[in-house]
């Protein structure tokens, strides 16, 4: 009997340890770390654990969690035996439910409306012949009273068919706007079922009973930062006050309430401005291949925002009638590579209006009108820039209040902290940030810092004369690559971009167009010639480059053009002619720096002779 008893008692208390407890914890967001695409949620939770094994379920998280980054920890000395994230199929059984009493609603408000249209032509085709039954009696006519009694019953009816198509007209409206709210309606369940939460399940095993304080974190996908600088410059004598502001988004369907912020670099986009000059590589003509083809000019690179100046992601940049498009990223940023002058960059994403432009290479910032058609009817198109402003009609660009939106902003205490790949900003004040994708902009730091300034141009692709920073050790202030917004002497003059991808010691920041300075580049056509000596033909080209300085101070430029380089070894380049100008010899770029008084005009002049067979065509313009 005692050993029964023994037994028993035995295998009673085994149950009792094998037995699982479940716990659900109530977790809050404490940290999170924002990366330029994506972020880390930090959360914490207390539980009072049981000696044995418990599940403890964390619910309500993000519908953008990545299950392969979840981890755990605690403060105790406990087991983890296992974890594993799941979505929370309860909520999705839910939304099934609710979609499909909502197409069945749907489906009925359809058929009302289609039943009722029908009804409608018939009593129009009534309607119809009551109009054109006028015809009473033929030849022989009729009596009063029997045209009094045909008239009085035709205008009966026609009365009461009248009220009946009132009557379908009003149900076919209401019909209407049923169907249109239960589609909308259904749309909303669209996006329920995305942001269905997950739930992470944990396994763990504890001695003692005890409180445990757990740490529970996970990246998710739809958040992330970029930086933006506002440049001002008062004077070219004095250095460049930065301000950098970090712009912040998340569509993680968690709300981050009074949380810590850490935002950390992610790999730089890279854009350049402005134009700079590719080789130039000549070959024989060839009639089949476009000649718009050959001529390759550089980049196009810039960001997509809409008229609220947020980022739109997934707008389609392509070159019209060509193979050559790209998509813009989170943050809105693209960039076109291989670009010919005069080729149209066209833009598209649904809801917005079109645009178009005439292609140039450099960096532009495109703000997108959201369009009043029907989403069926919507085609969008286009691309625009400051500087194309006044020759494309209705193109919006931002940055007309940025000077108001600049003294607005106050930078916060933020940490500094350099790691190995990355650079992180701890930001000591508290920030909420609610689950719907627009911006948040938070000045982050500012300072002065010392630059070079001079003037580039290169006349070949366009006259214009830009004012550059060069900023030497540019390390030493942790820049990010970023859209940059300029004002010269408190006049805002566009936007340019930091970019950081392909830099040395030295960053050259274009600050853009200086119409105090002018050039003109043409081709002296008593210099330039084409002979033909036997079976070759030699053609000589001669340019002349003015440049004239009409600011009230001495300026340094840097001016950039090029000759030919041969491909083909029955095409020779001879006799290259630019006195003062560093030429390389592997592109054919051209460079001059020059200084020029006030009011002082200064002439630059170079040429080049190609001899190629007399049967052959090469292009030279």
């Amino acid at each position: 009997m005692r050993v029964i008893l023994y037994v028993a008692t035995l295998l009673y208390s085994i149950s009792a340890v094998a037995q699982v407890k479940k716990l659900t914890a109530e977790s809050s967001i404490q940290n999170v770390t924002i990366f330029s695409s994506g972020a880390r949620v930090e959360r914490s939770s207390a539980v009072n654990i049981q000696a044995g094994r418990t599940e403890i379920s964390f619910t309500g998280l993000s519908n953008q969690l990545e299950q392969q980054t979840v981890q755990l920890k605690a403060d105790a000395n406990i087991t983890m035996l296992s974890i594993q994230s799941n979505k929370d199929y309860l909520g999705a059984r839910k939304i099934d439910q609710e979609e499909k009493n909502l197409i069945e609603l749907s489906n009925s408000a359809k058929d009302r409306y289609d039943q009722d249209a029908k009804l409608l032509d018939v009593y129009k085709n009534e309607e119809s012949m009551l109009i054109k039954n006028q015809v009473i009696g033929g030849q022989a006519g009729v009596k009063a009273s029997e045209l009094k009694e045909s008239l009085d019953l035709q205008r009966q009816r026609l009365t009461e068919v009248y009220g009946k198509e009132q009557e379908i007209q009003k149900r076919l409206i209401t019909d209407q706007h049923e169907f249109d709210r239960t589609r909308l309606q259904l749309d909303e369940i669209s996006k329920k079922r995305d942001s269905v939460n997950y739930i992470v399940y944990v396994l763990v095993e504890s001695k003692e009973t005890r409180m445990v304080n757990f740490q529970l974190s996970y990246n998710i996908k739809d958040a992330g930062w970029y930086p933006t600088y506002d440049v001002h410059l008062d004077d070219i004598t004095k250095p460049l006050n930065v301000l950098m502001n970090a712009n912040v988004f998340q569509r993680s369907g968690e709300t981050w309430k009074n949380i810590s912020l850490m935002l950390s670099t992610g790999s730089p986009n890279n854009n350049a401005t402005p134009s700079p000059l590719q080789p130039w590589m000549i070959n024989y003509y060839d009639p089949s291949i476009s000649l718009r083809g050959q001529t390759i000019n550089g980049t196009v690179s810039g960001r997509i925002t809409d008229d609220k100046n947020q980022p739109i992601q997934g707008a389609t940049v392509s070159v019209k009638g060509d193979h050559n498009a790209t998509v813009s990223n989170e943050n809105g940023f693209f960039k076109l590579l291989n670009i010919s002058n005069g080729q149209i960059i066209v833009v598209t994403n649904v809801g917005y209006e079109a645009k178009e432009m005439v292609a140039r290479s450099g960096y532009y910032t495109i703000s997108l009108n959201t369009s009043t058609m029907a989403l069926s009817d919507v085609v969008v198109t286009g691309l625009g820039s400051q500087e194309l402003a006044g020759s494309l009609a209705g193109m919006a660009i931002n940055g007309s209040n940025s000077k108001q939106k600049r003294e607005s902003i106050q930078t916060v205490s933020v940490i500094t902290q350099i790691q190995p790949t990355t650079t992180v900003f701890k930001i000591d004040d508290k920030y909420t940030l609610e689950t719907d994708g627009k911006t948040t902009t938070i000045g982050i730091k500012e300072f002065d810092v010392p630059s070079l300034y001079d003037y580039y141009s290169a006349p070949k692709i366009d006259p214009s004369v830009f004012l550059t920073a060069k900023i030497v050790n540019w390390q030493d202030y942790d820049f990010q690559s970023g859209e940059v917004s300029l004002y010269f002497e408190g006049t805002y003059l566009g936007k340019t971009y930091l970019d950081l991808a392909a830099t040395a010691d030295t960053i050259s920041l274009s600050l853009g167009k200086d119409n105090g300075i002018k050039i003109f580049r043409k081709l002296v056509k008593e210099y330039s010639s084409r002979k033909f000596i036997g079976s070759n033909r030699t053609e000589t080209k001669d340019y002349e480059i003015s440049v004239r300085n009409s600011k009230h101070a001495p300026v340094t430029l840097h001016i950039v053009d090029q000759y030919p380089v041969s491909t083909n070894k029955e095409i020779s380049v001879d006799d290259v002619r630019a006195p003062d100008a560093k030429a390389d010899k592997e592109t054919g770029i051209l460079n001059w720096v020059i200084s020029a008084q006030p009011g002082q005009e200064r002439k630059l002049g170079f040429g080049y002779s190609v001899k190629y067979p007399r049967d052959r065509m090469v292009v030279l313009e």
